[in-house]
């Protein structure tokens, strides 16, 4: 006969909660792969079921009492309270001292661990202090395990006290690394558990020895040693990382990182981050070393190589109306070459140009008006000038529509300084009202007539002398021909059409939806002679495709060509029956009725070209697994190819491999500094060995120069528990300051070593992925999927 009683107490709820945090941690790290890693862990229950104020059920085979005052439960005795469930063979309750006493098959669970034991619990309903001899513990929705010689709980210090305990995150009879300490304590007003005299074990081997250990038990920060990172390339040398945390208030903290060197030095990085109040946040980054030995024998033997970044972001208001961003990142002037030496995970260097920006405004869905201070430092020896500041910049933009008509506005004023007194500066001020009518807008025929207007408007400083690199033997502009004040007043009328056909057709025994979608503009500017304005922020603009129905030649507003041209070109797609894009062919071409005779710089001819690029875009997804894309710009009238690439892909459940080639024409490109026509072909793949191997890898090389630019290879093991991988990479760098026209060839080998839910140790990067430092693995796949 099996017997319920209401109201028997869970003493050791609490403290086995506790236990549960302190290895869930460590075991959230790092995600399974693998669905036999976790066959034998339970699912968690929501913790919202364990309600302490619940009623609690006690069910036995037999219920015996006897005159010293004990109630004896025996056979199949369980104890349940919501999600919390307690069974052993025999439980003893001394009323009057309130002592308790469980023996055989012991088993207690409350959704978030589990706890067995073969042999006794002791424990005390007041004091609620329990101790389990020989447990064996397994966390609920985690792998994470282990057992206990002893385990001891006190609710009320909320302590938990482990005698001879382990920790893995192995599946059963796979302890490929175990955790031992001879005592763990954990409380669960700590952010950290303490273990004394820890040992970490591969298979049957001790490899380490930790006298005390203090691992994380919340989710929560507490100053102290990170792990150390190493790495071994020919360019530094041996590389250690040993960084320290500094947990200084809630919302503040900094990580202090000693760097060593072999072949520069010790480098000191810090980084601070604060939360000053609710929507503002930022860090500040410094690096130093105080001088290089790989710099020795160089001028620049005694100078300190530093790097300093402050980045912040402000929201001023609670509906984000109001905000700021900084952005600065400044190296010593002399050090062109420090982000190729020493990578720093800060800063924005486009084309050897770190930028330097504080900007923010109000944005609005109608309007947004917005300023910006932007300044940038250069990492090239021997620059002929430097790049003009913005100080500052002021932008108004508005879009309001009307029914079928649209209004628009792009205005902005603009002062140009250089640090240069041989270079010109300005004072800008630009209008562009647009005027925008829908004169046809229904399903597969749009028509929209775009009237607008530049007016621009430079106050201009000519300095008696001009630099080289502007004046008569460089671009051409000279102090006769650059006026000191300018207006320019340019009229614009732009047509665009487009219309989408669609048929349906069937291949290969399947139904598909083709369309033709034909797309005309026609675009007039007049011309005006502007070689009386400098040039502050416009150059050539790139084309594509896309470009040739823009309004613009060049990008910036230094220079507004001329257009009196008609613009064709057609899209064609093709989607399946489940409205997957598989094929997007796109053709386009300018033909101008009056060739273009602004220039960018007045050195230059004017252009006799009536015709653009003939310019090609394709993407292909042929079976979801196959992927083409390719691009193209055809010289016409001269009949050469002026750009191309093509990209061919292989994506399918883990296995991926990518092989490409581009092509640039050093004739239309001249702004590339290409002594030879750019040929470059290259790949990468990830590929699954088996469940349990991955090999990666990526080569490039420039077909012209006959040389190698980056290439990698890498193989990884990943088991339930544990992982290794060794990656080793060859890329070929520019070192300005010791060699301004050798390449250097680097080479670096990575080493990594993860246990998985404790940590990783090792060597190199923490990522194992397709691609190179130099060339990242990426897709240029436009196809709506």
């Amino acid at each position: 006969m099996r017997i319920r009683i209401i109201g028997f107490p869970l003493l050791f709820i609490s403290g086995l909660s506790q236990a549960q945090t302190t290895a869930s941690t460590a075991a959230a790290e790092t995600p399974l792969n693998f669905s036999r890693c976790f066959s034998h862990v339970p699912l968690r229950v929501d913790s919202s079921q364990n309600d302490p104020n619940a009623p609690i059920t006690v069910t036995a085979e037999v219920l015996n009492a006897t005159r010293d005052g004990k109630i004896l439960y025996r056979g199949d005795v369980q104890v349940a309270q919501g999600a919390r469930q307690f069974n052993a063979d025999y439980v003893e309750l001394e009323q009057l001292s309130r002592d308790v006493l469980a023996e055989g098959d012991i088993h207690y669970t409350d959704g978030t661990i589990s706890v067995d034991s073969d042999q006794k619990l002791t424990g005390n309903l007041v004091t609620k202090r329990t101790e389990l001899g020989d447990a064996r513990y397994q966390l609920h929705g985690e792998p994470g395990r282990g057992q206990a010689r002893r385990v001891q709980l006190s609710d009320n210090t909320n302590q938990v006290d482990l005698n001879e305990a382990s920790y893995t995150t192995c599946p059963p009879g796979e302890e490929a690394w175990q955790l031992k300490a001879s005592s763990v304590r954990v409380e669960q007003d700590e952010v950290f558990g303490e273990a004394w005299n820890a040992v970490l074990w591969l298979g049957e081997v001790p490899v380490f020895y930790f006298p005390y250990l203090k691992f994380p038990v919340k989710d929560e920060r507490q100053s102290g040693l990170l792990y150390p990172s190493f790495d071994f390339g020919s360019d530094n040398g041996t590389d250690i990382r040993l960084p320290y945390y500094w947990n200084i208030a809630p919302n503040y903290d900094a990580t202090l990182t000693p760097r060593y060197m072999a072949k520069r030095g010790t480098m000191s990085q810090l980084e601070f981050r604060y939360l000053p109040e609710e929507g503002q946040s930022g860090t500040l980054y410094g690096e130093y070393l105080s001088s290089d030995e790989k710099l020795s024998e160089t001028e620049w033997q005694d100078q300190a190589r530093w790097l300093f970044n402050w980045r912040h972001n402000a929201r001023f208001d609670g509906e984000g109306h109001w905000r700021g961003n900084l952005d600065y990142t400044k190296v010593a002037g002399w050090d062109v070459d420090y982000f190729d030496d020493f990578s720093p995970p800060v800063g924005q260097l486009v084309d050897d140009q770190l930028m330097q920006s504080l900007s923010g405004g109000y944005y609005d869905r109608h309007w947004q008006l917005t300023t910006e201070i932007r300044d940038y430092q250069i990492l090239k020896l021997d620059q002929d000038t430097q790049p003009f500041q913005l100080a500052p910049s002021l932008n108004l933009t508005s879009y309001r529509g009307f029914g079928d008509f649209d209004l628009a506005l792009d205005s902005e004023l603009t002062q140009f300084k250089n640090d240069d007194e041989n270079v010109y500066q300005a004072t800008r001020f630009h209008a562009e009202p647009r005027l925008i009518y829908a004169v046809v807008d229904k399903p597969g025929a749009k028509l929209t007539a775009d009237v607008g207007a530049y007016y621009t408007h430079y106050e201009q400083d000519i300095p008696d002398t001009l630099s080289d690199y502007y004046g008569s033997d460089g671009l051409g502009f000279t102090t006769d021909t650059l006026d000191s004040s300018v207006d320019r007043l340019l009229p614009r009328l732009r047509l665009n059409g487009t219309l989408v056909f669609d048929r349906e057709a069937r291949w290969f025994e399947q139904d598909f939806t083709q369309t033709l979608e034909p797309q005309l503009q026609y675009l007039y500017v007049p011309y005006e002679d502007q070689d009386n304005i400098g040039l502050y922020d416009t150059t050539d603009m790139r084309q594509d495709y896309y470009s040739l129905f823009s309004d613009r030649r060049y990008a910036g507003l230094d220079r507004i060509s001329d257009a009196n041209q008609l613009t064709a070109g057609f899209t064609s797609r093709i989607y399946d029956d489940s409205s997957t894009e598989r094929l997007r062919l796109a053709l386009a071409q300018t033909y101008n009725f009056t060739s273009p005779r602004l220039s960018l710089f007045p050195s230059d001819e004017a252009s006799d070209i009536n015709r653009s690029f003939l310019t090609f875009e394709g993407d292909l997804n042929v079976d979801g697994n196959w992927f083409v894309h390719t691009e193209a710009q055809q010289d016409t009238r001269n009949h050469r190819l002026a750009a191309g690439n093509i990209t061919l892909e292989y994506n399918n459940e883990g296995k991926l491999a990518q092989l490409g080639f581009r092509h640039l024409n050093q004739t239309y490109y001249t702004d590339a500094s290409l002594d030879n026509d750019l040929n470059q072909l290259g790949g990468t793949f990830s590929w699954p060995l088996d469940p349990q191997w991955r090999l990666i890898g990526g080569h490039y090389r420039d077909i012209e120069l006959s040389r190698n630019i980056d290439t990698l290879i890498g193989l990884r093991y990943d088991s339930c528990c544990w992982a290794v991988s060794l990656v080793w990479e060859q890329s070929q760098e520019e070192d300005s300051l010791l060699s301004t026209t050798e390449v250097q060839q680097d080479t670096l080998i990575g080493l990594r070593f993860e246990l998985k839910g404790l940590s990783s140790l090792g060597t190199g990067s923490s990522e194992f992925s397709p691609g190179t430092s130099l060339l990242p693995y990426y897709r240029p796949f436009n196809l709506n999927n």
